[in-house]
C-alpha cells in the first residue's frame, strides 16, 4: 500500500507539473495579438484591427493621455483610405504597453492577421524574413551623441582617442546595437558597450552620465533638443540610409492594401497631409534635419 500511495502522489505531481506547462504555454499564446484579416474586413465590410507600438519622441507618443504622432496620423488616414476607397467600415485598438522596441516587435512577429506595428522600426532584409512591412513611410536618422563637454568626433577612426573615456550605451535587439557591435569592430576593439532595455532609456544615460556615448535615432535626438538637455551631436558619425515602415505578421494580407494607399495619386509622401503631419509632430528641426538628408 505504500508502494501504491508513493506512486500516486509521485503522479499527482507530474500532472501538476503537466498542467502548469500547458498554463503557461496557453497563456504565452493568448498574449499574442490578433486582428482581422483583409479578406474577414472585406466579407463584412467591417472589421477591427490591433495596433501595437513603441513610443518614441514625435512617431508614437501621449499627449495628454492620447496617443498621437506621425505613426498614428498615417494610420489614421490609412482606414480612412480604405474606408472610402473600400466601403468598409474599420477601427481600430491599440495593444501593449510601448515601453520596448523588442517587445513589441516580437508579439507582432508572434501574432496574426490585422496587426500592425508602429514606432521607430527599420526595415531591413534580415526582419523581412520574419515579417511584413508597409512601404517606407520616412527615412531615418541615426545620429552618434554624447554629452556638451565631450570633444567633437572629426573622424571615425580617432573613436579610440576622442571617445576613450566614454562607455556606449545601445538598446538591445534594435540597429542601434547593431551598429555599435560595427563600430567596436571597425573602430575600436577595446570600446565597452552597455546594454538598455530601451532607446528611451539609453537616451535617458546620455542625459545622467557624461561618460556615455550612443547612437539614437532621430526621434530621440529631437526629444532632447527640445527638452533642452546636455546632448552634442558628432555630424561624422549621422547615418541616414535606413527607412521606417509599418511591420506585420507574416501571415498578414493588409501589406497590397498599404501598397495601395502609399502609391495612390502622385503618391502619399508627396501630399500636403503626409508633409503637415512630420511638420506637426516633428517641428522646423525635424524637418530641417530630414531635408538636409534627402539632399
Amino acid at each position: 500500500m505504500i508502494n501504491i500511495e508513493k506512486k500516486s502522489n509521485g503522479m499527482k505531481k507530474i500532472l501538476s507539473l503537466l498542467a502548469l506547462c500547458l498554463l503557461a504555454v496557453t497563456n504565452l499564446f493568448s498574449q499574442n495579438y490578433t486582428g482581422d484579416s483583409w479578406a474577414q474586413v472585406k466579407k463584412k465590410s467591417e472589421g477591427k484591427i490591433s495596433l501595437a507600438y513603441v513610443e518614441a519622441f514625435g512617431f508614437v507618443y501621449k499627449d495628454n493621455g492620447k496617443l498621437t504622432g506621425v505613426c498614428v496620423d498615417i494610420m489614421n488616414d490609412f482606414i480612412q483610405y480604405v474606408g472610402e476607397k473600400k466601403n468598409v467600415k474599420l477601427t481600430y485598438e491599440f495593444v501593449g504597453d510601448g515601453e520596448s522596441f523588442k517587445g513589441m516587435y516580437d508579439k507582432v512577429k508572434a501574432s496574426s492577421g490585422g496587426v500592425f506595428g508602429l514606432g521607430n522600426i527599420t526595415i531591413t532584409d534580415e526582419r523581412k524574413r520574419e515579417v511584413k512591412f508597409s512601404p517606407p513611410f520616412i527615412t531615418n536618422l541615426a545620429f552618434l551623441i554624447t554629452q556638451n563637454d565631450v570633444a567633437t568626433l572629426t573622424k571615425m577612426e580617432d573613436l579610440p582617442t576622442t571617445f576613450a573615456k566614454l562607455t556606449a550605451y545601445t538598446a538591445k535587439g534594435t540597429l542601434n546595437e547593431k551598429r555599435m557591435n560595427e563600430l567596436k569592430q571597425k573602430y575600436y576593439p577595446n570600446m565597452k558597450i552597455m546594454l538598455t532595455g530601451s532607446s528611451q532609456e539609453t537616451l535617458d544615460k546620455i542625459t545622467t552620465s557624461p561618460g556615455a556615448f550612443a547612437y539614437l535615432d532621430l526621434a530621440f535626438y529631437l526629444e532632447a533638443v527640445q527638452q533642452r538637455k546636455p546632448v552634442k551631436r558628432h555630424p561624422v558619425g549621422d547615418k541616414a540610409s535606413e527607412q521606417f515602415g509599418f511591420v506585420m505578421p507574416s501571415n498578414s494580407d493588409w501589406v497590397p492594401l498599404l501598397d495601395e494607399f502609399f502609391n495612390a495619386d502622385s503618391g502619399y509622401r508627396n501630399g500636403k497631409e503626409y508633409k503637415s503631419i512630420l511638420r506637426k509632430h516633428l517641428g522646423e528641426t525635424g524637418m530641417k534635419l530630414l531635408q538636409a538628408a534627402s539632399k
